[in-house]
């Protein structure tokens, strides 16, 4: 069974770059572009999703906002979140880690690192 991810990005190249990169390597993937839309699917699909991965500055709900919105709802706090983000601030890096966030991946990345952290994240 296919491994689903939540990709929350709000450029659509990059949006639609790892969602393709993520269908390539056997995980199903489902866009959003803002937290706001991502709580929607979640709303629906907790129970379905492997994964969120969200870009970190994003309008309307950052992704700071949905990863507390995440951890505070009882239905989705198992669900790991991951944040790709050209974002260094070493002190939002650890208030996201004391809210919850599973792992932290600076743009660019390396795909073989990648994948391995997702592989061992997913649930």
């Amino acid at each position: 069974m296919k491994k689903t991810v939540l990709v929350v990005e709000d450029f659509a190249s990059i949006r639609d770059f790892v969602c393709e990169i993520l269908e390539k390597k056997g995980y199903h993937a489902i866009k959003t572009t803002n937290g706001n839309e991502a709580l929607e699917v979640l709303s629906r699909q907790a129970e379905e999703i492997s994964l969120v991965l969200s870009d970190y500055n994003m309008p309307e709900c950052t992704g700071m906002e949905l990863l507390k919105k995440i951890k505070a709802n009882p239905a989705t706090l198992p669900i790991p979140v991951v944040f790709l983000t050209t974002e260094s601030d070493p002190v939002k890096m650890r208030t996201a880690k004391d809210a919850g966030l599973a792992a932290w991946v600076r743009k660019p990345y390396k795909a073989d690192t990648f994948f391995a952290l997702l592989e061992n994240l997913s649930r």
